[in-house]
């Protein structure tokens, strides 16, 4: 005789954050397609970020150094930021902790709230758009792929991203304004 299994009864829906994450991170892996996704992600975290900000610095004159010296500051310094100072304070557990889920690359042990390099990447986004607005369509799309990236390879929620996006606009638009207004003094 076989026994019925029964279901706990759920309480509560499951959150929209759970939902989008599942959606998200369910699009369809594959070897060559996660590497190009791990990359963005990678270069999203801030050497990406840095390297355009040195070509500014050597092709751009004046405007381009003073622009790549804020987009590498907005970048590094947001990424420390958030590492040292706001994810201590939250240690909300990475989504494939006490799951079997698939992880592209290093199963980090920090917090996952919020996502270091969703905003470290929208901080320099919202840099280099300060001082070229007309890139702006191409640099947010980047600090939105990498966040989209960070929920595809399985280290973050939706939310840690969409958090560190905002956080990232605040520094980035903070590193602008003050490397702005220096240029008139």
């Amino acid at each position: 005789m076989q026994i019925p299994s029964l279901e706990p009864p759920r309480i509560l829906p499951e959150s929209v954050d759970r939902r989008l994450y599942r959606a998200i991170h369910g699009l369809p892996h594959s070897p060559i397609g996660d590497r190009y996704v791990a990359l963005l992600s990678d270069l999203g975290e801030g050497p990406g970020w840095v390297a355009a900000g040195l070509a500014l610095a050597w092709l751009g004159g004046t405007k381009g150094r003073r622009a790549g010296l804020a987009v590498s500051v907005a970048s590094l310094g947001t990424t420390y930021v958030v590492q040292r100072m706001i994810k201590p304070v939250f240690r909300r557990q990475r989504p494939w902790v006490g799951k079997d889920v698939l992880v592209v690359g290093i199963r980090t042990t920090d917090a996952s709230f919020p996502s270091g390099h969703s905003a470290s990447s929208f901080a320099a986004a919202t840099t280099l758009a300060a001082f070229y607005p007309k890139v702006s369509p191409l640099v947010f799309a980047l600090a939105a792929g990498v966040a989209a990236s960070r929920v595809h390879l399985g280290h973050h929620f939706p939310s840690d991203t969409a958090v560190g996006g905002l956080i990232g606009v605040a520094s980035g638009t903070l590193v602008a304004w003050l490397t702005r207004s220096t240029e008139r003094i």
